[in-house]
């Protein structure tokens, strides 16, 4: 099976590395007319080295200091590095700052050539190497080998491919079911075929007529075709050499420094977490705030770095830190910085440190004692922690399935093993299936025993009332999602703390409670509906028949409708529930033996005046009884057959 891995070369300018790149591959990584007559690599370069099963995508890099935002471009998600070293100069300052990228950047494993061996004499070449081993002591190519090389004369060519195959067997490839992502370091426009774009694929599997999105910019496509290495394909995997062209994005909306990822499936970030490393030979400590220039992927954005401590970052070591960036891009947890300064230090360019990212999507507060325990976890723990960590950072507002896909930077099947692990120890609980969305049983726990609060505190301003509207609760409590509100009144209920009706909320100890002056005006109202049957006072006039505050008699008449003893028939005006209840009866029996009734008929059987009458014959269509026909009412079909069949089955 081939094994696909990304070589990057590094060093300072005109130490060789595309002329060692052409001697390789055979083809010449500096395809711009300027570099061929300048002399120098001014944009990243690409070639492919085939070594039996291993398949090698070269990526050369400009080695002037001027461009060392197309270096980091070009490293960034580089598997092995060729640091070159012109024998006949030796270490130069981008030999020191090529070296410090690419440890921030996370290589692990790579090679140092020391180039036109032929310049020089064997005592010569001596010094050299005593001198870069000075160099990469305790760096990630302290133990690396040495090899003495000359593209011109082929010198060491042979055993530098044999290297490669040796430290590609213990190298991993690229993650080929991970989330797709191309940093774009071309674009350019195809006569007949529209824009095309260029770069890396660093992660996931890219295949043709797949909807994709550019990023920041949201401007969604259409992959029309493929090409990896300059050859037409069908899908292009993690780690190989990518052209992609775009059908529905306009030329003008594409540029260096976007990402192309699959539609809705990842998002942009101005914001994130990340652990930094403060390089050893910086003269002075990182302070609080600092503005510096963030490099990640293809993009080069001014940043402001806060320090979660506040403390200085003194030289050498690491602290965990809050960047913010001045133009939004896409990260995922583990990827790569390198962060930048605006003076030249002598012999180390303009690299100051950089790092990891922790956490793309940060909550914000404004102090959060726990936050680098908190980091910590995201470096150091497994993804069982991390998503339990995330959703629990959440709040109620709970993590849906594609924010944890891009705060955890796995796709949404490889998370299904530990949510559904998460889930069965109930640390999780889904509370929407249709996109998945997950709350933590700590935010589920905080939320109830707010909701508790809530009531309590609205139960001591409302005595009167049995609850609390059920939207209002819902609102006040910030709940967005009618799932989760329903299933934590589901489950306060079931456990009896609870209890709801007529689309009220409240505690199941709670009853209402009439002071003396209030049970005296509730028996009232009662008495004063039921005397007056079919002609009851105005709500609105009650005051004149009832002794008390016209508030409190207001709020025990609501009281008494939502307990269903009064019922609302129209506006203000109100019947007593068992008045209704006779007259419904009366009402029945008369169209089951007569089949209609007209207003008359009706006013005979309340003894009311129209102004009493009329509303109640429309609060019987309203109730579905009756329906009007002409001057007359009829039974409605459907409560007729209903109300027969239940009259046969008693």
């Amino acid at each position: 099976m081939t094994k696909r891995l990304i070589l990057g070369t590094a060093g300072h300018i005109d130490h060789g590395k595309s002329s060692l790149v052409l001697a390789l591959t055979g083809v010449d990584p500096d395809r711009l007319k300027e570099e061929k007559q300048r002399g120098i690599t001014i944009e990243l370069g690409f070639a492919e080295l085939n070594l039996g099963d291993l398949q090698v995508g070269v990526v050369d890099v400009p080695g002037h200091e001027k461009f060392v935002r197309m270096m980091v471009a070009g490293a960034t998600g580089i598997d092995l590095v060729v640091l070159v070293i012109a024998a006949d100069e030796g270490v130069m300052p981008q030999t020191r700052e090529h070296l410090a990228i690419c440890s921030l950047l996370g290589v692990k494993q790579g090679l140092i050539a020391i180039s036109k061996v032929d310049l020089v004499d064997p005592d010569w070449l001596e010094l050299v190497e005593d001198d870069i081993q000075g160099v990469v002591e305790g760096s990630f190519l302290e133990d690396a080998p040495i090899l003495k090389v000359s593209a011109t004369e082929g010198t060491g060519l042979e055993e530098l491919k044999q290297e490669l195959v040796r430290l590609g067997e213990s190298t991993e490839s690229k993650a080929v079911e991970g989330l797709m992502r191309l940093p774009v370091d071309r674009v350019f426009e195809m006569r007949g075929f529209g824009p095309v774009v260029t770069g890396t694929l660093v992660s996931g599997t890219l295949r043709r007529d797949e909807l994709v999105t550019l990023l920041p910019g949201h401007h969604n496509g259409r992959v029309r075709g493929l090409q990896v290495h300059g050859s037409a394909t069908e899908e292009a995997l993690a780690g190989q050499r990518t052209a992609v062209n775009i059908q529905g994005i306009d030329l003008e909306h594409i540029h260096r420094g976007q990402v192309v990822v699959h539609t809705d499936a990842l998002d942009e970030t101005s914001m994130f977490d990340a652990k930094i490393q403060w390089l050893a030979h910086m003269p002075k400590p990182l302070k609080h705030r600092a503005p510096l220039l963030l490099h990640t992927g293809t993009v080069q954005v001014p940043c402001r770095v806060l320090i979660h401590n506040r403390e200085p970052l003194q030289p050498g070591e690491s602290t965990y830190v809050r960047i913010q960036i001045q133009e939004p891009t896409v990260l995922l947890p583990g990827d790569r910085i390198v962060l930048r300064g605006f003076q030249r230090l002598e012999g180390h360019g303009t690299t100051v440190g950089g790092g990891v990212v922790l956490d793309p999507f940060p909550v914000w507060r404004r102090k959060d004692p726990g936050l680098a325990d908190r980091l910590a976890r995201l470096e150091e723990g497994e993804l069982d922690d991390h998503i339990a960590l995330l959703t629990e950072d959440a709040g109620p507002a709970g993590l849906s399935l594609s924010q944890l896909s891009q705060r955890t930077g796995f796709t949404p099947r490889r998370l299904q093993k530990s949510l559904k692990l998460l889930l069965s120890r109930t640390t999780l609980v889904m509370y929407e299936k249709e996109p998945p969305r997950y709350i933590h049983q700590i935010a589920l726990d905080n939320l109830a025993q707010a909701l508790q609060d809530r009531l309590t505190t609205y139960h001591e301003e409302f005595p009167l009332e049995e609850g609390m509207p059920r939207e209002a609760l819902r609102e006040q409590l910030r709940i967005e999602s009618l799932k989760l509100f329903s299933q934590l009144l589901q489950r306060l209920t079931k456990d009896e703390l609870i209890a709801q009706e007529n689309e009220r909320v409240r505690l199941a100890s709670h009853k209402v409670r009439f002071a003396e002056q209030e049970a005296a005006m509730q028996e009232g109202i009662l008495a004063l509906y039921s005397e007056s049957e079919y002609q009851p006072p105005r709500a609105r006039d009650l005051s004149e028949h009832i002794e008390g505050d016209p508030e409190d008699i207001q709020s025990i008449l609501e009281l008494l409708t939502r307990q269903r003893q009064l019922i609302r028939v129209h506006d203000d005006l109100f019947f007593h529930a068992e008045a209704l209840l006779r007259l419904k009866d009366i009402v029945i029996q008369h169209l089951l033996e007569n089949e209609t009734i007209d207003a008359q008929q009706f006013k005979s059987f309340t003894g009311a005046s129209r102004k009493f009458t009329i509303p109640l014959a429309e609060y019987f269509d309203k109730e579905k009884i009756t329906v009007r026909s002409g001057d007359v009412r009829k039974l409605r079909r459907t409560f007729k057959d209903k109300y027969l069949a239940e009259q046969g089955d008693a």
